[in-house]
């Protein structure tokens, strides 16, 4: 589960399909699509009611990665995108206590 982990981490978030199953915010749990932009501190999501903006801090999602589901803290992924794939292992390391 680690190595799985680390290499979902490490890698571009276009194209998976996320569900935000945790969030201080009510109207984004259940939120489900294809991730069709990531930035910083947000990923782009597109759902069935169209484009959404989803927060990474403060979130956990529930990821299809590898014909498994995998649930990720969004302080894992919060950082620029090709800043997290060059350190997805490192994170990892840096990270214990906060894999779900």
């Amino acid at each position: 589960m680690r190595r799985r982990l680390a290499d979902l981490i490490a890698r571009d978030w276009i194209g998976l399909v996320v569900e935000v199953v945790e969030s201080p915010n009510e109207c984004e749990l259940s939120l489900r699509g294809e991730v069709v932009d990531e930035t910083e501190k947000t990923l782009k999501i597109m759902t069935e009611k169209g484009l959404k903006v989803v927060a990474k801090k403060g979130r956990s999602f529930r990821v299809e990665f590898e014909g498994r589901v995998v649930r990720v803290k969004g302080e894992l992924i919060a950082f620029k995108p090709e800043e997290r794939i060059m350190r997805g292992l490192m994170l990892l390391r840096r990270a214990k206590g906060v894999v779900v």
